[in-house]
């Protein structure tokens, strides 16, 4: 009989038992389209920081490569379009649960803390933080100033970002249902496999 599957954690587990082979194709297919995105979401990391955001780059003879006099255990990152560009990677397995008890099984992160910084700056403090013990307490603007959050809010999250987000909101859904045919595809598969494995056996 056909394997019960009710969702995408359960397909995989059921792949990677009985159809190794269907996992790794479903794999390969999500990671093609992962890919896309990461390419475009590279191609919109600036070469150096944006307009008004004075020192973020600039890197001295002889200081070290991130600074911050907030008495921050952890010292600020410097802009680096290079690390930031590899630090955008996608992952293909079990991320960790999220605030809600969600978690991903496909996605694009931005691991570098500059990237990270420069994909959601302006997005809780559009208008800047006067009570913020950053160096620069109204780049918040300063990084709105600079063009616009691409995404939306949902469900109580801000899912809005100038990479990462931007470049699934300008890939208007390709990818998105791209990665759901090829789970809908492995789960028939996997279905037609199991049956004729049962019709077999029954014979």
């Amino acid at each position: 009989m056909p394997v019960a599957v009710k969702g995408v954690i359960e397909l995989r587990k059921a792949l990677n038992k009985f159809a190794p082979d269907l996992a790794k194709e479903l794999t390969k297919e999500i990671t093609t389209s992962l890919k896309v995105i990461q390419k475009s979401a590279r191609g919109f990391v600036p070469s150096s920081a944006p307009n008004n955001l004075y020192n973020w780059d600039r890197v001295a003879s002889g200081e070290p490569k991130a600074f911050n006099k907030s008495g921050r255990l952890r010292p600020f990152p410097r802009y680096d379009a290079t690390a930031i560009k590899r630090g955008i990677v996608y992952r293909t397995g079990y991320g960790k649960p999220n605030s809600r008890g969600f978690r991903s099984l496909f996605r694009v992160r931005n691991n570098s803390a500059a990237g990270a910084i420069y994909e959601t700056a302006g997005r809780a403090n559009p208008s800047g933080d006067p009570k913020s013990k950053s160096n620069n307490p109204t780049a918040g603007a300063r990084f709105v100033q600079q063009g616009p959050l691409y995404g939306r809010k949902r469900d109580g999250q801000d899912m809005r970002g100038r990479v990462i987000f931007r470049a699934w909101e300008q890939d208007e859904g390709k990818q998105t249902v791209a990665i759901f045919k090829a789970i809908e595809t492995a789960r028939i598969n996997l279905n037609k496999r199991s049956t004729v494995t049962s019709v077999r056996e029954s014979a």
